[in-house]
């Protein structure tokens, strides 16, 4: 379970806000906004 380092809020996965853009993606907190982390996914803007 991730937990935010702005909020220190602890959430689930499936709770995290996902914006795709090409092959990125982005998580952010749904509490506080701040960025959780930038991933490349393979399959995504493909």
């Amino acid at each position: 379970m991730p937990t935010c380092t702005h909020c220190e809020t602890t959430l689930d996965a499936e709770e995290l806000v996902r914006h795709e853009s090409g092959d990125l993606l982005f998580v952010h907190c749904p509490s506080c906004g701040a960025s959780m982390g930038t991933y490349r996914e393979p399959g995504i803007g493909r």
